[in-house]
This record gives structure tokens, sequence and C-alpha cells, in this order.
């Protein structure tokens, strides 16, 4: 690593650093922390959804996957943009009209508490394979730019996320957003510029071959529902409702979800020309395809300042899917049993409580597995949270009313079940179909055709 390398990181993590500190300012009360006081800008919710979309998984682990599978690596950030698109045209105005500050409180309002306990943890558990995706790309950066092992690696991605949310909470995430976004860009187009010109043109033949067969190269159906996790993922997580209800209007959600949806596809296709060019390199390792690649084939500053944008890529991209799970956790399962967390200092006291315990946590478990693949994780996490929240969720916005609590409960334990099951015994039909229609099926088994019985229900709740 030379000196312009290091004046580049350096540059990139003390644009971070300012914008943290201003954002612990911000923070005033529990609102705050937790929805921004409801008073954000468009940039500010682009930087919040974009600080959790374009995280290790969008730059590093489409590199890596394109170093093994070629052009199909682009389904992750397409798949991340259709469902901001989807946020956009069905879902920012029920969720805004909500009034509520996590997706379990919703369906809790239609459904009962049960089932805002079952979702809570389950859905949980999805974003936090999520998270441990984050650790390892954070992990393959750190030995990139270090030379360290893969553990040490993991330690400093952990301290890293752990003081980027920590503090600033859903501000922090916002304002590091934006700083990402910036960084992202620059680095993304000098990327896109350094491989074709090596390359000497995007086709056949050469080493940027975006061959349309490798669209599919691990199958149609696989490809297809790799993109429809991520769809149904983006509508289930708690992060990207957060970035919503932050918002100071129904406008400024609604364009920011589309804008953002615009720019995850660049940057998705900057990793897979960069994972594409590495193919004619030898590398110990497919992670390390896109660090190398700044790394390698850079100016020493630019490169140095494309690592920075990667290492805070991951960082907030982690960070805020942390921040997501530790608020539904604080709100939804701790809130209940003890009211106190949920209001002022002391819900701020949990809250990053339960951000430095679940980074220990998802940190343990990346040391113990650093060779996955990290968008497959990333394909994983979001299935879970689409099977488990999607159906559930969709129903308490567009259809109140008319769904037994029993049968809605019951649907998010079997649709992530039938998930697990389908891809452990690699059935032939698509594990997530298989999850969101069994999710679906259970539910209609609840329906209520009668007027009158929705009204009971309604009373109930």
């Amino acid at each position: 690593m030379q000196l312009g390398h290091l004046i580049g990181i350096a540059g990139a993590i003390g644009a971070l650093i300012v914008v943290e500190l201003k954002s612990v300012a911000k923070v005033k009360n529990a609102r705050d922390f937790d929805k921004g006081g409801g008073k954000s800008g468009i940039w500010l919710v682009c930087g919040t959804l974009l600080g959790a979309l374009i995280g290790g998984q969008s730059t590093i682990g489409t590199a890596q996957l394109a170093y093994v599978y070629g052009f199909s690596a682009i389904w992750f950030t397409l798949g991340a943009a259709l469902g901001c698109f989807a946020l956009y045209i069905g879902y920012v105005i029920p969720l805004r009209k909500s009034h509520e500050t996590t997706l379990m409180e919703v369906i809790a309002d239609q459904f009962g508490r049960r089932a805002e306990y079952i979702g809570s943890i389950l859905c949980s558990t999805g974003i936090l394979v999520s998270v441990v995706s984050n650790i390892i790309a954070a992990a393959a950066l750190m030995v990139a730019m270090t030379g360290s092992s893969m553990i040490t690696g993991c330690i400093l991605a952990m301290v890293l996320m752990c003081l980027y949310v920590v503090f600033g909470g859903a501000i922090g995430a916002g304002m590091g957003g934006i700083v990402k976004v910036v960084l992202l860009y620059g680095m993304s187009l000098a990327s896109i510029a350094a491989a074709i010109i090596m390359a000497g043109e995007i086709g056949p033949g050469t080493a940027l071959d975006l061959d349309i067969k490798d669209l599919f190269a691990r199958g149609v159906g696989k490809e297809i529902c790799n993109c429809l996790s991520l769809v149904l993922g983006v509508l289930s997580t708690q992060t990207y409702a957060q970035a919503i209800w932050s918002a100071k209007s129904y406008h400024v959600a609604r364009k920011a979800a589309l804008l953002s949806g615009f720019l995850c596809i660049p940057v998705g296709f900057g990793g897979v020309l960069v994972g594409l060019y590495m193919r004619t390199e030898q590398l110990a390792s497919p992670v390390e395809a896109f660090p190398m690649f700044l790394m390698e084939h850079l100016p020493p500053l630019i490169g140095g300042l494309g690592m920075g944008a990667l290492l805070i890529t991951v960082v907030t991209g982690g960070g805020g899917l942390i921040l997501g799970v530790t608020t539904i956790f604080v709100r939804d399962i701790l809130g209940r049993i003890r009211p106190e967390f949920l209001i002022g200092r002391k819900h701020i006291i949990a809250m990053r409580t339960a951000i430095v315990l679940t980074i220990l946590f998802t940190g343990m478990t990346a040391m113990i597995m650093p060779g996955a693949i990290i968008n497959d994780l990333g394909f994983l996490s979001m299935g879970l949270r689409g099977t488990v929240i999607f159906v559930p969720l969709t129903l308490a916005l567009f259809f109140k009313n008319h769904f037994r609590n029993e049968a809605i409960t019951l649907s998010m334990i079997i649709g992530p079940v039938v998930l697990i099951i389908a891809t452990a015994l690699k059935f032939e039909t698509e594990p997530l179909l298989a999850g969101v229609f069994a999710s679906i099926f259970t539910c209609l088994i609840g329906y209520k055709k009668s007027e009158k019985e929705a009204k009971i229900n309604s009373e109930k709740n």
C-alpha cells in the first residue's frame, strides 16, 4: 500500500467521521434516534435507503459473484432497484399512514401481539444473516488493506460498524449514506472506465464479455427467484421502512424511493465489470476481486479513495441493517416486556446496548464462515425476511380485518420453514416460491368472507 492509498482512505473515512459527529449532535430524543425526527429530506432518506441497500453484497459480493458466474451477478442490485420501485408504487403511502415505528407494529395492529413476537424473532434472523455477509465483505477488505488475517479483519469491521451506528441512529445512517453515495459513484465510474480501458472494449472476445447467456448462469428459475427475494426483502425489512418513516412528507418519501432504485443499478454494473476483468488474474479468493482491482489497477490516490468508499459501503450497509434489527428487538420484544425502554433516555441506552450485542454475535458468526459466497447469504437473508413478513404486511396494509389472526401467525412460521426445508433438500421447486406460496395458502385458510366477522375481528384488535 502506497502513500496515495493511505491519503485516499483517510480522506474518505474523515468525511464519514465529520458527518457522524454532526449526526450525534442532532440526536436529542428517542424519536430522532429511531426515525430521524420525521423531518428528513429527499437526500437524507435516499442516503438511508442506499446506506443499507448498497453494502458489501452490492459491491464486493457482486464482484465476487461475477468472478465466479459472470453477468448473472447483476441480479442482486437489479432486484434491490425493483424493490425500491415497488416501495414507490404501492407501499410508501400506506406505510406512512400507519404512523408506526416498526413493520411488526403494523402487523400487530391487525393480527395481534403473538404475530408481532413471532415475526420479530424470525425477521431478525433474516436480517442477521445479511449483517454477517457485510462483516465478511468488510473483513476481506481489511485483509487487502492491512495484510491481516480474516479474524483480525472481522474484529476491525465490528469496531467500525459499532462506532458508525451506535451514536447517530437513523440520522447517522442517513448522513453517512449520503457520503457513501458520493464516494461510491466516484469509485464506480473510475472502476468502469479503468476496466474498459484495460480490456479494450466491452463485448465478445474481451475480458468484459457480457454474454446474455451468463445472465442465467445458475438457471432461469434460480436467478429470477434471487431477484424476487431482493424485491420481497426490501418491502419486508425494517431499515427501509424506517427510511420511509423518517421523511418529512409522502412526496419526499416516494421521490427518495424512486431515486434510490435508479441509483442502485450503476453500482452493480461497476461491480460486474470489475469481477469479469479480474478473471484474467489469479486471486487467492474471489472475494478479493474488488479490493485488489482498486489496489493494483487505479492510481494510488483514486484507488485509496475507492478503498475508503468500499470500507464506508460495507460499514454503513451492515450498520443500517443492525439499526433495523435492534429497533425490532427493543420496540417489539423488550419494549412489550418493559415499557420504560420505549421512551426517553432509557430507550436510547437500550438501543445502543442491543447494537453492540448484535455486532458481537454477527461478528463471531462471520469468523467461522469466512469463505461463504457473500451474495448467496444476501439472497437467503432477503428470502427469509420476505417469507416471514411480506404476505402478512401486505394484508395488514391493503386488506384490513379480513383474515383470522391465527392463520396469519401460522403463515409467518410455515413460510420460512418451507423455504429452509426446500433449500436444504434441494427441491426442484424454487425454495423462495415454495415459501411464499405456503405463506399465502395458510393465510387464505383464515380468510373471512363475512363482513360481520370482519367487524368483530376489528373490534377485538
